[in-house]
């Protein structure tokens, strides 16, 4: 788990280096393009997990799949990096999971190998 202080109300987390972030959420919760998951949270100190192993208690806001080049990195819409998991290169599928639908401050990002 990881403690995040931001300063704005999106985190991301990109499969590729070279990624291209959503422009908008369409008022969604959470988004994706072909390498990068932008999910809304809420104001002040937020939790997220990276995991492959899904967390109790929390709700389904999004689940997508992604390119990612052996990395998953978590950061911030200035490029700051939080957090990385290990994944194998190619697709990877991604679930977005909040303990609030519109704001959440605690986020599991369950990741697995897409089929």
């Amino acid at each position: 788990m990881t403690l995040i202080e931001t300063r704005n109300d999106v985190l991301m987390l990109v499969g590729r280096e070279d990624f291209t972030p959503p422009r908008s959420f369409g008022g969604a919760s959470a988004t994706a393009t072909h390498d990068c998951v932008a999910f809304a949270v809420g104001e002040g100190p937020v939790t997220v997990e990276l995991t492959p192993v899904a967390a109790g208690g929390l709700q389904p806001l999004g689940e997508f799949v992604i390119e990612a080049e052996g990395l998953l990195s978590l950061r911030d819409v200035w490029n700051k990096e939080y957090d990385a998991a290990g994944v194998t290169p190619g697709l990877t599928r991604v679930a977005v999971l909040g303990d609030d639908p519109d704001a959440p401050t605690h986020v599991a990002l369950v990741f697995s190998a897409a089929d």
